[in-house]
């Protein structure tokens, strides 16, 4: 039987609405929303999502919590693994959150980014780190002083390799969702560009003017309830 590899909300899961699961961008863990001073209890993942086995946490940890539905919000990677699950599995998910989601990912950059990661990991990550926090400098100190280092240790290079094979063949979806659809995009983020923002057909969407690639972050975002 497969086991979730998420931390529960902290506060007990509510009995009339969905828990709120947070998938996290590639290369970051879910720890990545302590940094936000505790605005969010959502559940999320101890470890960064592995695209192999993203599906089947999510399955148990619907199982382990007794939850027929979950409301997702997803990240970058994250969002797309939202966006497949969602597809997947539409009577399992009760709303689908989007943060800073590309349509594609050109495989030039796939290719640079494999190329970079290969010559010195630690140099790319420290690097990708911090344009991904650009905007938030307080939010992307505590991250360095609080998560990138056990980050940077535990880093697991096969399953970083995987979500690159997974952001290298994603396609947005070509019809809409079962469930509401809400996609956020910053204006200043330089991970996904604006101009190549994914929007799920019959999305609500909302561009934040001084958004950075975190939006999760951002003052200006207004999380589901």
């Amino acid at each position: 039987m497969e086991t979730s590899c998420f931390v529960p909300q902290q506060e007990s899961l509510p009995k009339k609405k969905p828990p709120v699961l947070f998938l996290p961008g590639w290369g970051f863990s879910g720890q990545v929303l302590d940094v936000a001073e505790k605005r969010f209890s959502w559940s999320r993942p101890v470890a960064p999502l592995d695209p192999a086995t993203a599906f089947s946490e999510i399955l148990a940890f619907l199982a382990e919590n007794n939850c027929d539905t979950v409301q997702l919000v997803g990240w970058s990677m994250g969002a797309f693994l939202a966006c497949d699950f969602a597809s997947a599995f539409p009577q399992k998910v009760a709303s689908l959150t989007v943060l800073g989601m590309r349509a594609s990912w050109p495989l030039s950059e796939i290719d640079a980014i494999r190329q970079a990661l290969a010559a010195d990991p630690s140099v790319f990550l420290r690097d990708f780190y911090r344009k991904s926090l650009l905007g938030y400098k307080k939010k992307y100190l505590r991250f360095v002083a609080e998560q990138q280092d056990a980050l940077m240790e535990s880093r697991d290079i096969q399953v970083l390799g995987r979500g690159l094979d997974y952001l290298a063949q994603w396609r947005m979806p070509e019809q809409g969702m079962q469930c509401p659809v809400f996609c956020w995009h910053g204006r200043r983020d330089i991970i996904a560009p604006v101009t190549e923002q994914g929007v799920i057909p019959g999305a609500c969407a909302t561009i934040i003017e001084h958004g950075g690639h975190a939006l999760f972050l951002d003052r200006e975002f207004v999380p589901i309830d």
